[in-house]
């Protein structure tokens, strides 16, 4: 497990010796080309700027929308029968439950699947 967080680094106080820090080098670029540069940026701005994509984003978003509502459902389904079945007896202060790791970690592995659906992509 310690060896999945190693990442190959350790803290020094000091530069180890026979590495040196080299300089970065300074880019001289003429004015000229620097005005072009700057002229075509101006002209992407405004051709972004003045594009209108509020369709397509509303479609995203109720998209996404739809499909968050659906995880939840689903992620629901999952966290709310072990709340009732945990409700069932309130009468009764223990409960008794052999085996829960197994049966825990399915019911985690079911979550995560639905929570953790975009981390597969």
């Amino acid at each position: 497990m310690a060896d999945d967080f190693d990442f190959g680094f350790t803290a020094v106080d000091d530069i180890p010796a026979g590495e040196r820090i080299e300089q970065p080098v300074q880019a001289e670029i003429p004015t000229d080309q620097i005005d072009k540069i700057m002229d075509k940026l101006e002209q992407l701005e405004s051709r972004i700027l003045t594009a209108d994509n509020s369709g397509l984003i509303t479609e995203h978003k109720a998209l996404l929308e739809s499909d968050v509502a659906t995880k939840l459902r689903d992620a629901e389904d999952l966290i709310l029968p072990l709340l009732k079945n945990l409700k069932r007896n309130p009468e009764k202060d223990y409960i008794h439950w052999p085996n829960r790791d197994v049966i825990i970690d399915k019911q985690i592995e079911r979550i995560t699947a639905v929570t953790r659906y975009f981390e597969r992509f």
